[in-house]
């Protein structure tokens, strides 16, 4: 390429990298913590904390003192809802590698009956199921919320997460203020989930309501405060992110934690349910890590934005699913990611592979129109087209960079000689912005959440990536001559 835009030309397209740059640190926007005089039908932060107060007084860990004195309260505070809920006990243990864990567990279950099933007890076996066997895995249109109550011993627990009792809690309270769901919504504290997810496989193992959720929503925490995550699903999901983008518009999501965390040894109670053939999703908050399983892990340093987050995807999913028939959905994954200015945005893997290909074409256009500029986007394309089969759900952080890169190339090759400030140089300018504003935030994301060292070699390839696919604006704004 033989184009040189003009000193305005070249400042403008450097001012719009600066532009990008700052955008980027726009964090997403987050709700405001409702007060306990909030209407009854809203979540309210303020009264989830108030459970979250009396449950994390204390560490609690199984077969404790102070662990009978949750369950208690739980069970309480259920029964004043009218939800009648029952205690499920057994024994479960679990090896991983040198980990072993094992204990008698106490569950606490309960349930909201919805229309369908209006005139029944809550705390009687669903009535459109018989005797089925452990092998008769039939699904229904059930919704199940679960967290788990058990705290480890160094630390109360407020995040990890007597925070997600609190949510349970909070949400079947402002259920039962509303109009009735069409489905039954189930509400699963487990235990023992600290000692190896034991309650989860106590659940999954003997309860005779562990085939009946068509949808499990899970609440975790790994800290006491930041965005509340959906960052973890069951295969198939595309059908699971296409309820969550109806539900919370605003959710923040990203498929590169599905990919990541399926290849990590990291468990949630969620584990064993997907082991055991329910779909579900995972939500968790993850900053100040220094606080989880130690004893500041404490309500002060629970952020009520985080936990209204969390109420948020509680209810309005419960509300969502709860009213939709679950038994039967599309196959199929999706590859999902938000911005700090658009709400989630989610399209199919196959449109992935098709968006691989016509980058990989526009990709060899631009080599052969551009020159050695192409070379590194056509080598990108290629390592693209293995990424969007290995790892689908990784390829929108390196599609969409990657295509204005391809853009932007064509746009100088086909430009006159020396241009001046007009649409050519906006569209390059423009061009840049998908590098800026998916992978920059994405990155910090992971710092987070792996730490600096963790993410070292995330932060080197994010690097190449943005160099890459940046080589187009670079170019054109150190060229000189023609």
């Amino acid at each position: 390429m033989k184009t040189v835009g003009t000193p305005a030309a070249r400042l403008t397209v450097a001012f719009a990298l600066a532009l990008w740059i700052a955008l980027s640190q726009i964090p997403h926007p987050r709700p405001v913590p409702l007060p306990a005089g909030a209407p009854a039908t809203e979540f309210s932060a303020a009264r989830a904390i108030e459970h979250v107060r009396a449950i994390a007084q204390k560490p609690h860990p199984l077969e404790s003192a102070e662990h009978d004195r949750v369950r208690d309260y739980i069970v309480h505070e259920f029964a004043k809802l009218g939800l009648a809920p029952n205690i499920q006990t057994g024994y479960a243990e679990i090896t991983l590698g040198k980990f072993h864990g094992s204990g008698n567990v106490q569950n606490i279950v309960s349930r909201l009956l919805g229309a369908d099933n209006a005139g029944f007890p809550s705390n009687t076996p669903f009535p459109d199921v018989k005797n089925r066997g452990d092998g008769d895995r039939v699904g229904s249109d059930a919704v199940m919320l679960a967290a788990h109550y058990d705290s480890v011993p160094r630390g109360p627990g407020a995040g990890d997460d007597g925070h997600g009792v609190g949510v349970l809690l909070e949400t079947a309270r402002a259920l039962r203020a509303g109009p009735p769901l069409r489905n039954d919504v189930i509400f699963l504290i487990t235990d023992g989930e600290e000692r190896g997810l034991l309650g989860a496989q106590v659940f999954m193992r003997e309860h005779p309501w562990r085939f009946r959720p068509g949808v499990v929503l899970n609440f975790e925490a790994r800290g006491t405060s930041g965005e509340a995550v959906m960052f973890e699903t069951s295969t198939d999901n595309e059908w699971l992110i296409r309820g969550l983008q109806s539900a919370v518009p605003d959710a923040v999501a990203t498929s590169v934690a599905y990919e990541i965390y399926r290849r990590m040894p990291n468990n949630t109670d969620l584990t064993i349910f997907k082991r055991g053939g329910l779909a579900g999703m995972n939500f968790a908050f993850i900053e100040h890590p220094e606080y989880y399983h130690t004893a500041q892990d404490t309500v002060e340093h629970l952020d009520p934005v985080s936990v209204q987050e969390q109420g948020r995807y509680a209810l309005s999913l419960a509300r969502w699913f709860g009213n939709r028939g679950l038994t039967v959905h599309p196959p199929g994954d999706a590859v999902y990611f938000t911005t700090a200015f658009t709400s989630l945005i989610v399209y199919p893997t196959k449109f992935a592979v098709i968006l691989a290909v016509l980058t990989l074409l526009g990709a060899g256009a631009a080599t052969w129109r551009g020159g050695w500029i192409g070379v590194p986007l056509l080598l990108l394309s290629s390592f693209h087209m293995w990424l969007v089969n290995a790892a689908p759900g990784i390829s929108y952080i390196v599609a969409w960079p990657l295509l204005g890169a391809v853009i932007a190339v064509i746009l100088l090759a086909t430009a006159p000689p020396v241009f001046r400030p007009g649409w050519r140089v906006a569209a390059i300018a423009l061009c840049a912005a998908p590098g800026f504003l998916l992978i920059i935030p994405l990155v910090s994301s992971l710092i987070v959440a792996l730490s600096f060292r963790g993410a070292a070699p995330v932060l080197a390839a994010a690097a190449i990536l943005m160099l890459i696919c940046l080589l187009p604006q670079l170019q054109f704004m150190l060229r000189t001559k023609t």
